[in-house]
């Protein structure tokens, strides 16, 4: 089970995708690949942050695509055993003097209670945390 971070997912959104990340996300079976709702919800901010227009109402449509279709049955949820994640996951970064947002946060601690890889641009975010990492934006097709 790998999670996917928001700069994943919409890097597939942009009129040029990057070539690594669009190879990488070809060679993982599919199923393998889930979202967790707090990505939902920093796609749907990008919506919001939108001026009425065509570009919003594009990528609202874009988002509903990933939530309906492509993401259908495998998007987790911030739940009660994640809550107490991520307590664990924010306390320790800070401890540790790295501080992680608090979104960052609430990923890693779906990913944890999930078992899952998370796939993210920003690997530093992520770090110190236990968490299995890939970066999709330096895959090579190795």
């Amino acid at each position: 089970m790998i999670v996917l971070d928001t700069n994943v997912v919409s890097d597939s959104y942009r009129a040029r995708p990057h070539p690594s990340v669009r190879n990488w996300l070809i060679a993982q079976p599919s199923a393998d690949l889930f979202i967790c709702a707090p990505v939902l919800a920093e796609l749907s901010y990008g919506v919001e942050c939108l001026p009425p227009g065509e570009r919003r109402r594009d990528l609202a449509d874009w988002v509903r695509k990933i939530e309906k279709e492509v993401f259908a049955g495998r998007i987790l949820p911030f739940d009660a055993d994640a809550a107490h994640e991520f307590g664990k996951v924010f306390h320790r970064r800070k401890s540790i003097g790295r501080p992680i947002g608090i979104m960052d946060a609430i990923i890693a601690a779906v990913a944890k209670t999930n078992g899952a890889v998370v796939a993210t641009r920003d690997t530093d975010d992520f770090a110190d945390l236990g968490l299995r990492l890939v970066n999709p934006f330096e895959f090579t097709g190795a």
